[in-house]
């Protein structure tokens, strides 16, 4: 079975890549695309091809031409940029191809994507939120002061992996902030002294069929380090409460800190996430049931028997020839692109 993960280069789509390859009881054949010829997770798959950007005016047309040609029966998409535009034209797609595209629907990505539109949907559903107003909202950033005292976090409604993050603590940068328009939601700080974490829940045929959660610690908005104790099952059914009521179908991830002992979620991700691989090293392989449950092999996921333990993130690397980048420039594809990787024992 063919199938499709865009964005090789993203760490998002390289995580799905090597969730993939992880997979041994299932014939898959990984075709990888991207923009750049030289993204890493051309040279771990099995097929790769060039595309451009999602902004370009023949990207839709080139990812259809790659699915027709190469008889793609799932796609995995692994860049935030393209999850709108794929959306939108994911009915359309899956009829005139009868292809799988593991995407979510317009609604959940539109409040995913934006800090303003999660805190209100938690707000408006009776979830635990936190407190947010718009910067250019003066009536409720002088409520946010009287609820709350500094320390802030100003954010970009649209921002990812802490990009943008600015920690207003004091009077002097909260009138930076908000003496000019820009795109920033200001939100009560919640302290991170019993720790962040990271669920990735799975909703397959409307129905939970995981939620996995670890204790993470980053470096440059990313995790570095992934903790899973069994304790923290404890919050399975909030986030799968969250998840029904957003009306996710596929994967989505949640991230939360506790407030006086209760998950509060302050970021939403419409897709599998960076640490998506890591649940696979704790026991639960959501890339890999998502494609046994859409090729019709397990429609039955039972629920997993995670393990207790760390990960802890370090680099590896591969080598490619020149002449394997020169082939896949010439020809904006490559059949069993050539590498070799150097893991840190061999």
């Amino acid at each position: 079975m063919n199938v499709l993960v865009t964005g090789a280069g993203a760490l998002l789509g390289q995580g799905i890549i090597r969730s993939l390859n992880q997979m041994n009881d299932l014939e898959l054949k990984i075709h990888t695309c991207d923009p750049n010829f030289r993204s890493s997770g051309h040279f771990i798959g099995d097929h790769a091809h060039h595309i451009p950007f999602a902004n370009h005016a023949d990207y839709l047309s080139k990812l259809k031409e790659i699915i027709q040609k190469n008889d793609i029966k799932i796609v995995f998409v692994g860049t935030d940029t393209e999850l709108p535009l794929i959306s939108m034209q994911q009915d359309k797609i899956e009829k005139e191809f009868g292809v799988k595209i593991v995407v979510a629907n317009e609604k959940v990505i539109e409040i995913a994507n934006d800090k303003w539109k999660t805190a209100e949907f938690l707000k408006n559903n009776g979830f635990p939120y936190p407190y947010s107003v718009l910067s250019s909202d003066k009536k409720g950033v002088d409520e946010l002061k009287e609820k709350d005292a500094f320390p802030y976090f100003a954010k970009p409604v649209d921002g990812a992996r802490s990009k943008g993050i600015v920690k207003v603590e004091n009077q002097d940068i909260l009138n930076d902030i908000t003496a000019s328009p820009n795109n920033l939601v200001i939100q009560e700080y919640i302290t991170d002294e019993e720790g962040e974490y990271t669920s990735g829940c799975l909703v397959l045929g409307g129905e939970v069929k995981a939620v996995v959660t670890l204790k993470r610690d980053l470096r440059d908005g990313n995790t570095y380090r992934a903790f899973y104790e069994k304790l923290f099952g404890k919050y399975d059914k909030f986030i799968s409460d969250v998840a029904i009521k957003l009306g996710v179908d596929g994967p989505c991830n949640f991230q939360f800190r506790i407030r006086n002992g209760e998950p509060v979620i302050f970021e939403i991700n419409a897709r599998f996430s960076g640490t998506t691989p890591l649940r696979g090293f704790f026991g639960f392989n959501e890339v890999a049931a998502t494609v046994n449950f859409y090729s019709g092999k397990k429609e039955t996921i039972e629920k997993p028997e995670l393990r207790e333990g760390e990960v802890l993130r370090v680099w590896a690397d591969l080598f490619v020839p020149k002449s394997e980048i020169h082939r896949f420039e010439e020809s904006q594809e490559v059949k069993s692109p050539e590498s070799t990787y150097y893991p840190f024992k061999r």
